[in-house]
């Protein structure tokens, strides 16, 4: 029996132009608190997905993972919304096994797609 390592990092898809539209539409002071304002949605999403799937909840994820995906993509986390919509599609066969493994993946993207944000806003002053 051989044992395989399996790699766990994957490439984080972003669309800084969407980041940088907010920044254009509400100028620099209000574009970093909606900014700060909708990563911390995220980040509490995230940890209201775990405790659904934790607590046997099945039925409530696609609607949390559309919301993800909702406050993801204005942000310009392409990655982490099209996974969450993976989890979506999951849930929605429910299919309990590729459930757990997607939102693992989510919850990994999702903490690195957070600290790209938050290095960008420490960045840019």
């Amino acid at each position: 029996m051989r044992v395989m390592e399996l790699w766990h990092e994957e490439a984080l898809s972003m669309d800084p132009e969407r980041l940088a539209g907010i920044y254009v539409e509400l100028g620099e002071t209000r574009a970093k608190a909606a900014i700060a304002s909708a990563t911390e949605e995220l980040a509490l999403e995230m940890e209201r997905l775990k405790g659904l799937m934790r607590a046997g909840q099945a039925q409530a994820i696609p609607q949390a993972a559309r919301r993800l995906r909702d406050i993801a993509e204005p942000l310009g986390l392409c990655s982490l919304g099209h996974v969450a919509d993976d989890l979506e599609m999951t849930a929605l066969a429910d299919n309990p096994i590729a459930m757990a493994a997607i939102l693992a993946r989510l919850d990994r993207l999702a903490n690195r797609s957070l600290k790209m944000v938050w290095d960008l806003q420490d960045m840019s002053g």
